[in-house]
């Protein structure tokens, strides 16, 4: 089984390239370069930030691609595979990378060091959520086709079930177990749950950001910056310094998606779901006075909706409770939308048809031939 993970670390480019190549964690042959080479890779990386200019900011990304202590994989087809993976991501293209296999601990594992510069055109890496979830999945095909085994969504290294919550100081994590639990007062918690809450109605940024507004939370999303900041407002006018997070923060503790990219993706299924409730749906020439079957066609386009709607407001909008058992409600509530929607799709279908056919039948009864 194999897993790869983004990094997040405060030392310094040269020290976590001093510590990918320790002797007593690899070897020569266990050490590559992709467009550098490993002897000499700080100068090179180097190099190319002064020859752009771009010395300042993030000086790198790191990943790390680990093996279950009992896969059966050596450290050289291990090598082997994070070259390939290396060699074949895009976003990596003209970067970098330095790749180092490491066999000291009970599982193998592989490091990428990226430089954040790219030495062709000079420009900073992007590396989004998508970016990593593209390479994990093209981890997951390479474990397939070795015969190796594949980690599961929603599990843990050794296979146990995924905690929900999860954040790297236990003082951090207890707080947000108390939280959720109702025992404590959390702006973190509050965030998340006023988040997921607005973005189920929400059908534009501008939507969003005006939703939680009303609910006393700050929005900074601008297109410059990466990450979306969230601001409890009233702690902030109370003067406490604990009333901001990021997005990718709330990531990490929740383990869901909080992301731009997620966000937009739910307003555009909103807005969807606006349409089909107002019933905008194709008009027949309104210089056509509609028959019979029109009417009726109308009535059923009309009753579809009510039942989307019944069965909508038949589900609770409102998730109350954010625990593994109110995702799971969340979750099953969306499938419901998605079956109603099609349902409402499919009627809505047969109503242009059979418009269409009526429409032809008019055409032909009023039609005579020159003479």
């Amino acid at each position: 089984m194999a897993v790869i993970k983004a990094v997040s670390s405060k030392a310094g480019i040269g020290q976590a390239l001093d510590y990918v190549t320790k002797e007593e964690k690899t070897e020569d042959k266990l050490v590559s370069g992709l467009h550098c080479e490993p002897d000499t890779v700080k100068d090179e990386m180097q190099a190319t930030k002064e020859l752009w200019e771009k010395t300042g900011g993030r000086t790198y990304k790191h990943f790390v691609q680990s093996y279950h202590k009992d896969e059966k994989i050596t450290p050289e087809q291990a090598h082997r595979n994070a070259l390939q993976l290396a060699e074949n991501t895009s976003a990596w293209k003209g970067f970098e990378v330095l790749v180092a296999t490491h066999k000291d601990k009970k599982h193998i594992h592989t490091h990428f060091i990226v430089n954040s510069v790219n030495f062709e055109d000079g420009h900073k890496l992007q590396w989004s959520s998508a970016d990593l979830q593209e390479l994990k999945e093209r981890c997951n095909a390479q474990s397939r086709e070795q015969g190796l085994h594949v980690s599961e969504k929603g599990k843990t290294f050794e296979g146990a079930e995924r905690e929900e919550t999860v954040a790297w100081k236990k003082e951090t994590y207890q707080l947000l177990k108390q939280a959720e639990q109702g025992k404590v007062k959390s702006y973190v918690q509050d965030i998340a749950l006023a988040v997921l809450d607005c973005k189920e109605t929400a059908t534009s940024r501008e939507s969003f950001i005006r939703l939680m507004n009303e609910r006393g939370y700050g929005v900074d999303w601008q297109d410059s910056h990466k990450y979306i900041t969230y601001t409890d407002l009233a702690r902030k006018q109370a003067g406490e310094k604990a009333c901001k997070i990021r997005n990718n923060k709330l990531e990490k503790y929740y383990n869901m998606g909080f992301g731009k990219e997620e966000l937009e993706h739910e307003f555009e299924r909103n807005a969807r779901t606006a349409e089909v409730r107002a019933g905008k749906s194709e008009r027949t020439d309104p210089r056509t006075e509609p028959s019979e079957p029109d009417r009726a066609g109308e009535q059923l386009a009309e009753g579809s909706l009510s039942f989307v709607e019944r069965e909508l407001r038949g589900i609770d909008e409102a998730v109350k409770s954010r625990t593994s058992k109110g995702r799971a409600e969340q979750a099953e509530r969306r499938r419901a939308e998605q079956a109603a929607h099609q349902r409402a799709e499919e009627a809505s279908r047969a109503v242009r048809e059979q418009q269409r056919t009526t429409s032809e039948r008019h055409i032909s009864r009023n039609w005579e031939p020159e003479r």
